[in-house]
């Protein structure tokens, strides 16, 4: 997630040596990250949830045996649509992919894993 954040703020003041894509094939890309995002978002509701909390007697290393592929599954979706999309923001200099990348982040950001442990 700082990954992201930081890509983004990098790019938001580097300045492009080259001119944002336009035309058709930056419009090729803003509706790949999009689809890519609601593709793992859809996804993101198929992968198994991990268990809420600890079971009674069960150790926080123990849950986290148990539930640690399923989260990391769930995070690398959303970061991987959260980067595509900060690049894809980068090559266009579109508000879309921008926006999308966000709603990733938010999402990211929702899955964090103090949540499951408080």
């Amino acid at each position: 997630m700082a990954g992201v954040i930081v890509f983004l703020l990098v790019t938001a003041w580097v300045p492009r040596a080259t001119p944002p894509a336009s035309g058709g094939f930056g419009r090729a890309l803003t509706y790949g990250g999009l689809a890519l995002l609601a593709a793992a978002l859809v996804v993101l509701r198929l992968v198994p949830r991990p268990d809420p909390a600890p079971a009674p007697g069960q150790t926080t290393e123990q849950w986290w045996g148990v539930s640690q592929g399923r989260l990391i599954v769930m995070w690398a979706l959303m970061e991987g649509a959260a980067l595509v999309n900060g690049v894809v923001w980068f090559v266009t200099r579109e508000r879309t992919p921008l926006a999308a990348a966000a709603v990733a982040l938010v999402v990211l950001y929702v899955l964090r894993p103090g949540r499951y442990l408080e």
